[in-house]
């Protein structure tokens, strides 16, 4: 369902746990440092499930949801410079309480959006994959510079507060984009740091690729002694970084931890709650914070060069699963059960 020259179509929720609905919208006025993007992917996130069904970050029904796509530049704000119509792009897209943008969202087939949120497609991947990266590099870069102090020394721009390099890691949910994105982040930095990760076995050669040193299966019942027994000298981990609520369930995990290291737990935003011991330090991390940090308008931005340089991979293989916002409701669900791979619509 197309648009004509001065209408946008909208998928919008029109409340909690919907329904979906077709609407034709006025196409957004741009600000001076907005971009208007012509959508022609849309890359699925777990949030999006989570704000249709949870109404995180809502402020208000309808919404439009989706956080992350893909498509061409139709016109650029007054204060651009750097893009052009025509550009192909891919980026965050507003879809969370802390903006004030009325159209916000991927699930339409125009969206405006400021260009610290976009990143000029590489040359070296497709429309489909660029589609993929944005909201995964954020939250891993946040996730280890913003909230753990960790530096990227390939991110000079983006400065933390503390500078501390772990001894080792351990990342639950390796085979997520989160963590696929972490792991090859701090290979990149740190060529021989320690880096441990639970996964899915049939993941395993991928996240040994990506830069993993030791894989586990998070399935198995002596995951805990497996992982504090190869931990350096068998000591434990020095930090935890946990992409999918993992310790809301695994109650025990944090025994890997040694006791006499920093005992930092750092839990990626999802929505659900994970508590850890007494005594460990427990961080929250999310890619809101980007704003926030040093250098964090410049990070979008980066994955241009940060691709094609060969510095950054694209964390997981990506899979079409289906065409057109009026079949999105369909297949949104898909994200739920997806496994070390991103799911993409195209427009």
């Amino acid at each position: 369902m197309a648009s004509d020259q001065t209408t946008n179509v909208q998928l919008q929720c029109m409340q909690q746990g919907g329904p979906f609905q077709i609407v034709h919208v006025p196409k957004p006025a741009l600000a001076p440092d907005e971009v208007l993007i012509r959508q022609r992917v849309i890359a699925f996130n777990l949030l999006d499930v989570k704000q249709r069904d949870w109404g995180i970050n809502i402020p208000y029904w309808p919404r439009v949801l989706g956080v992350e796509g893909a498509g061409v530049i139709e016109a650029v704000g007054a204060s651009v410079r750097n893009l052009q119509p025509g550009d192909e792009v891919a980026g965050r897209h507003g879809s969370g309480a802390e903006e004030s943008v009325l159209w916000g969202g991927a699930f339409q087939e125009y969206v405006a959006v400021p260009t610290h949120f976009v990143f000029k497609k590489p040359k070296n991947i497709s429309l489909k994959e660029a589609a993929s990266l944005p909201v995964g590099f954020v939250t891993a870069v946040c996730t280890i510079v913003g909230s753990l102090g960790i530096p990227l020394p390939f991110l000079p721009e983006v400065v933390p507060a503390e500078g501390r390099v772990p001894s080792s890691v351990l990342i639950l949910g390796g085979s997520s984009v989160t963590g696929a994105a972490i792991i090859q982040l701090l290979r990149r930095a740190y060529p021989s740091l320690p880096i441990l990760a639970t996964s899915s076995v049939k993941h395993n050669a991928r996240l040994t690729d990506l830069g993993a040193t030791q894989l586990f299966d998070y399935k198995s019942s002596a995951v805990v002694a497996d992982i504090k027994a190869a931990s350096p000298g068998a000591a434990g981990i020095d930090v935890i970084i946990d992409c999918v609520s993992a310790g809301a369930s695994q109650t025990d995990i944090c025994d890997v931890l040694d006791l006499a290291a920093s005992k930092r737990y750092a839990a990626v935003l999802t929505g659900v709650p994970v508590t850890v011991p007494e005594g460990v330090e427990h961080i929250v991390a999310s890619a809101y914070n980007i704003l926030h940090m040093k250098g964090g308008k410049e990070l979008t931005p980066s994955l241009t060069k940060l691709v094609e340089e060969g510095t950054y991979k694209v964390p997981l293989p990506v899979r079409v699963v289906g065409h057109g916002l009026e079949e999105l409701p369909r297949v949104l669900d898909e994200v739920k059960n997806v496994s070390g791979e991103k799911v993409v619509l195209t427009l």
